[in-house]
């Protein structure tokens, strides 16, 4: 590993990577680094964290064509000589990442994410060497998992963005997307292989273990700055030998669920001929997007035109009648038997080898015989609804033609004329319930999806788990009696008697306990105040103020006589005078106002709180005692 701070250990950037999935301010995110960096290590983070996030920068947001997020992390100390730069890049969060693996990687057509990182980057830097005040940042490392692999490296191939980038289950690079964005990697395949630099895919039917090699011979000095960890059990590792990936830079395998064989060996007797046919769909929805978005995208490989459709749905009866005799409807009838049987072909061919697919499935452990027969089961309810969602199509298309030579004879007779309109009608309605059936077969699809998802759901989960960054924590934490709930760092004492112990919640529980004492013993001290201010205090008070005024009145007797003349009938005029007062007091002391038992009972909670807090800490602290010091965890307050 390098020196830089949060690439220490495996399991300390695995984390900080996991951390980017996490909907957290920017406050809490450079907490979470700082409690991350010091359960790993044990020590303090040097330096002082910045953060910032892909969603601020304008250029990122205002592109459509680009669903990338990120998460930049500035550790930065003039005094420690500190100045690292992490890009921690999201993988594959949402729908719009998905289509654009298809149109980055199945097809590689497109880096508009990777051409995001490289933004970023930029523009990251930018922001952080204007707060640090610093020319340069030391060092910049790309953190990533899953897609965001694939956005780093090509990032790295076309910009040199990165001075390392650490990877965990990662989607390959291809050298698809590579020979459409770098200009001198084309020209050297080109003359390579001796293809047409006019010819753009070319490349897709050269033999593809030759490019393979060129490809990973080419960029291999470059990606000696790439490190992988990687699952065996991990899904897209099944797919590193499909044609256009290339993996680069060292590679470490981990075998994350010894019970499963993964799916590599399953993947790998897919035919190249298989992946290339998928490819070529893919390759036609990814140029449609490009060209004109979903929708084109969608049109180009099914023929369904979603203006028109929509206009059907939306425009009303009279508007849709319209519509219904309009050349855009022809075309588009016309486009979809053009393009949904082969569609259909492909649909066609894993049913039919469904039985050997979820065969192997069954046979490496991942299913039962019962769920195979589902999957078996459904897919071919799915393939014999889309047969007969085919079949409505053409009879639409039939139904179209006939209505239009009946209007045709509209002009002869007009007799003839009603007699067409009324059947064109007919021929409509005909339509209408070929749509219905079109609805219901699409219901039914959706009924035997909800139905494999039932049966296969939890295999899914497993399967996917190994995709995952919590299945790789804790496969590499086994050996020095770790593991991870979540972003949990969970300690095991190992032998016979194995005790686990959720280390991060014990040092939340410990911290968050302190703070919530360190507000009881504020409550306690204000409630003794308030108490001496408004009830003892307040009553010597009271009490000085009357024995003034006795004062007063004794030392001052000729002063009283207007009181006297209030309580006595005396003549204004008469010669009575107070010569002497003498005043009796007796002031009765507080009664039921002693509240040492209420106070004595909230001390002893609070200290009988403060006991289990700290017994429950020493007691971690001697479990673990012979491995590790966990005393600075507990005292160690990040951002403190």
């Amino acid at each position: 590993m390098s020196g830089n701070q949060l690439v220490e250990t495996n399991e300390l950037w695995l984390r900080i990577t996991d951390l980017g999935y996490k909907d957290i301010s920017k406050e809490e995110f450079a907490q979470e680094v700082e409690r991350i960096y010091i359960e790993e290590t044990g020590k303090p983070l040097k330096g002082e964290i910045s953060v910032v996030r892909s969603s601020e920068i304008d250029q990122i947001v205002k592109d459509e064509n680009s669903s990338y997020d990120g998460t930049a992390i500035h550790i930065y100390s003039k005094e420690q000589d500190v100045n690292e730069m992490y890009v921690v890049s999201q993988g594959t969060t949402n729908a719009d990442d998905w289509l654009y693996n298809i149109r980055a990687m199945q097809a590689g057509v497109d880096t508009a994410q990777a051409d995001s990182t490289n933004t970023f980057v930029k523009e990251a830097q930018k922001e952080f060497k204007e707060r640090a005040s610093v020319e340069e940042i030391s060092s910049t490392i790309g953190l990533s998992h899953s897609l965001a692999h694939n956005n780093n490296t090509v990032s790295q191939l076309l910009n040199g963005n990165f001075d390392e980038v650490y990877s965990v289950n990662g989607a390959q690079s291809t050298y698809f997307q590579l020979y459409k964005k770098d200009f001198e990697f084309r020209d050297e395949v080109n003359k390579k292989f001796n293809i047409s630099s006019a010819d753009s895919k070319a490349i897709y039917s050269l033999p593809q273990d030759e490019l393979k090699t060129f490809a990973e011979a080419y960029y291999k000095e470059k990606g000696t700055v790439i490190h992988q960890v990687i699952s065996s059990d991990d899904p897209l590792n099944a797919l590193a030998n499909i044609r256009g990936f290339f993996t680069l830079g060292d590679v470490t395998m981990i075998d994350t669920n010894p019970d499963k064989p993964g799916l590599k060996a399953i993947i790998d007797k897919i035919p190249d001929s298989e992946v290339k046919s998928l490819q070529d769909f893919a390759l036609v929805y990814a140029e449609g997007f490009q060209n004109g978005g979903n929708n084109q995208g969608i049109e180009d490989l099914t023929g369904v035109n979603m203006d028109v459709v929509d206009k059907i749905m939306n425009d009303g009866v009279g508007a849709a009648v319209g519509t219904y005799f309009s050349k855009d409807l022809d075309d588009m009838i016309s486009d979809v038997n053009k393009k949904v049987p082969p569609l259909l072909e492909k649909v066609t061919n894993i049913t039919s080898n469904a039985d050997v697919i979820f065969g192997e499935l069954k046979n490496a452990g991942y299913i039962t015989n019962a769920q195979k027969q589902v999957a078996v089961e459904e897919l071919a309810n799915i393939e014999k609804s889309l047969k007969i969602i085919e079949e409505k199509i053409n009879s639409i298309d039939e139904n179209r033609k006939m209505s239009e030579e009946m209007m045709k004879g509209t002009k002869y007779s007009p007799y003839a004329g009603q007699a067409a309109m009324a059947s064109g009608f007919n021929v409509m309605a005909g339509d209408v319930d070929a749509a219905i059936a079109i609805y219901h077969e699409v219901q039914n699809m959706q009924a035997s999806a909800k139905r494999l998802h039932e049966e296969l759901g939890s295999v899914m989960e497993e399967i996917i788990a190994s995709h995952g960054i919590i299945e790789m924590l804790n496969a590499l934490g086994a050996s020095k009696n770790q593991g991870y709930l979540g972003n949990d760092l969970v300690l095991m004492t190992g032998g016979n008697q194995e005790i686990k112990v959720n280390i991060s919640a014990a040092v939340r529980m410990y911290q968050e306990g302190q703070q919530e004492l360190q507000k009881k013993k504020t409550y306690i001290t204000k409630i003794a105040e308030r108490f001496q201010e408004h009830i003892i205090d307040d009553y010597e008070n009271q009490k000085q103020k009357v024995l003034s005024d006795i004062r007063n009145i004794e030392t001052n007797p000729c002063g009283q006589l207007p009181l006297l003349r209030k309580h006595v009938f005396l003549p204004y005029f008469s010669p009575v005078q107070i010569d002497k007062v003498e005043v009796t007091e007796q002031f009765n002391g507080l009664s039921g106002m002693d509240i040492s038992h209420l106070m004595e009972g909230l001390t002893k909670s609070l200290t009988d709180n403060e006991d289990f807090l700290e017994s429950t800490k020493s007691n971690i602290e001697q479990l673990f005692s012979k491995d590790r010091d966990l005393s600075i965890l507990f005292n160690y307050v990040p951002g403190g």
